[in-house]
């Protein structure tokens, strides 16, 4: 009996060491000299598609239920949520800036400011002053003022849609009228047309 159990072990031994012997004849010696060989390159949108998957959070079936009930909150908005302001208001300034917001006019003719000198047809920049009470309006290109109207208050505004902003109208052929508006106030001045000669 003991011969017979001898010889049972050393078979099941023997048959073991061969399959195992064998299954190493089996392995790929190239993918072992070269592991990278056949491997296909990740796109960097591939990559970062992955990262994202990977990093963006799971969300249950508790937390989805939630999230459902409360889309309509405007603290779960995600667009509102991301929002960052920078500080600008109309016209993308601060709101310490939007006071001193100087609106553009086209002249198509010359005019005479109230002091006599002529105004030439072009682009300007309407600034509104206030010097001991006595406003006026002034047609500035840069920093060279070209010439100054006197304002009245009105409450004409044009029916117009902005906060600050500067119109001319030409109520009759030798007559402009100016209209200038901010936060704070609403003014029209009046000058003379220049008749081309």
């Amino acid at each position: 009996m003991r011969k017979l159990l001898t010889t049972f072990l050393a078979f099941i031994f023997l048959c073991s060491f061969a399959l195992a012997d064998e299954s190493m004849l089996d392995m790929d010696m190239d993918f072992i000299d070269n592991p990278f060989k056949n491997q296909k390159p990740v796109s960097e949108q591939e990559f970062d598609e992955l990262v994202n998957k990977m990093t963006t959070p799971r969300k249950g079936l508790i937390q989805k239920f939630r999230d459902f009930l409360n889309r309509n909150k405007p603290e779960n908005d995600p667009v509102l949520k991301n929002f960052k302001s920078d500080g600008v208001g109309e016209m993308g300034m601060s709101a310490k800036e939007i006071n001193n917001a100087k609106p553009n006019v086209v002249l198509s003719s010359s005019l005479m400011d109230s002091y006599g000198k002529v105004i030439p047809s072009g682009h300007y920049q309407i600034v509104f002053n206030n010097n001991d009470n006595q406003k006026s309006l002034s047609f500035v290109q840069g920093t060279t003022q070209y010439g100054t109207i006197r304002a009245i208050d009105t409450k004409d505004n044009w029916d117009s849609n902005s906060i600050i902003y500067a119109r001319i109208i030409y109520p009759t052929p030798d007559v402009a009228r100016v209209i200038f508006s901010n936060l704070d106030v609403c003014v029209e001045g009046f000058a003379r047309v220049v008749q081309p000669d």
